[in-house]
């Protein structure tokens, strides 16, 4: 044991001093005319959450200067920002489809929608599905709703389950990575979009969280930003590898205000800061998953809570005149809710969708100096 020590002291050291070089090269390159940001957490199944208050910030014409995201919320910020079909509501509001009708759901719990086979053979198959006529043709049968969802995702549930694979006790994970991310986004519009725009990811080669910029970021840097361990494994940029960056920083505060040290608004969805997550399993397949999640509830608190006490106090000293106020978007999720919040049925997400978009309008109600009538009378 006292062997692995200085391996491990070695790697925090690094770690330290990386971030002390990144603080050095944001404050060289701070922008000192942002004054709102938007930060997205991580957390996948509960995505609709953020996808439904988003809608209602579209709806009412909200806008940010900032918008910082890490995991799942840097998908849900670029439907917003830069959707594929250009239409920001429709969007996010068709993230639902990515969620499993419940008559499925029920018998076979698992979201083969998003987390697809992988390998070569699989990318082969699913486009050769794709590209097929007649089976698209066949999947997109005109039936009234419910049925049409049931048909399709029944339709898809069969040929997922014909898919070829390579997954072996080799494999770095067991999903294909994030194979749809390019049918949802719109990756040559990001660069353009209005506000800053920030995802990051953790850099193992470097031992460091990096932060990519709208600039910066392709197809690539969104498969890194979701390279879960175990889920994608490790993803690699040229002579780097990356982990997804909620796995190390769910909030990405410390970047966001040495880049942007004149904010005077902060609002965070925090999806995964909430201990009510943490919860006995109903079944093997359930405690899987909150092997994942509940990790990353102690981040997201812990990341919430060093920036109040720590970052939040350095940002007021530095003025008397200077006023930063931390928002956090409270999802009103029903206790007797949170027992299914993780799953991947329809029915939940659709709820959560419904939970996000209301809490978003009354949030709205109690802050109106977000809502651009007020923020273009302030100007």
């Amino acid at each position: 044991m006292t062997d692995a020590l200085p391996h491990w002291h070695a790697k925090t050291r690094l770690f330290r001093e990386n971030r002390s070089k990144q603080t050095e090269i944001n404050r060289a390159e701070a922008d000192p005319t942002s004054r709102t940001a938007l930060v997205l957490s991580g957390g996948a199944p509960n995505a609709a959450l953020m996808a439904g208050a988003l809608v209602a910030f579209a709806e009412a014409g909200v806008t940010f200067d900032v918008v910082s995201a890490s995991g799942a919320g840097g998908l849900i910020g670029l439907l917003w920002l830069a959707p594929k079909n250009g239409d920001p509501v429709a969007a996010l509001t068709g993230w639902l489809d990515a969620y499993v009708d419940d008559r499925i759901y029920d018998l076979f719990p698992v979201d083969y929608k998003v987390f697809f086979k992988p390998g070569p053979a699989a990318e082969a198959y699913r486009a050769l599905l794709a590209a097929n006529p007649w089976l698209q043709a066949a999947r997109e049968m005109p039936l009234p709703d419910p049925w049409r969802r049931l048909w399709r995702d029944w339709f898809d549930l069969v040929g997922a389950t014909f898919s070829p694979s390579d997954l072996s006790p080799n494999s770095p994970g067991l999903c294909a990575r994030v194979p749809w991310a390019d049918t949802l986004v719109d990756f040559e519009r990001i660069r353009h979009i209005a506000p800053h725009f920030y995802l990051n990811a953790y850099n193992v080669t470097r031992h460091r969280v990096d932060n990519f910029r709208k600039d910066q970021i392709t197809l690539d840097h969104f498969k890194a930003a979701f390279a879960f361990p175990f889920i994608y494994g490790p993803y690699s940029i040229g002579e780097d590898t990356y982990y997804e960056g909620a796995s190390q920083d769910c909030l990405n505060f410390k970047d966001l205000t040495e880049r942007h040290p004149n904010l005077d608004t902060i609002v965070v969805f925090d999806l995964l800061g909430k201990h009510e997550l943490i919860r006995p399993p109903r079944d093997l397949y359930d405690s899987w998953v909150l092997s994942m999640i509940i990790p990353l509830v102690a981040v997201a608190e812990d990341d919430l809570e060093l920036f109040k006490l720590k970052h939040l106090e350095n940002v007021k000293s530095r003025s008397e005149h200077h006023k930063l106020d931390l928002l956090e978007m409270p999802f009103d999720i029903p206790p007797e809710k949170m027992e299914t919040v993780l799953d991947w049925s329809y029915s939940n997400g659709r709820d959560l969708f419904d939970i996000g978009r209301a809490s978003a309008r009354r949030f709205l109600a109690q802050h109106p100096e977000l809502l651009p009538a007020t923020r273009k009378g302030k100007k």
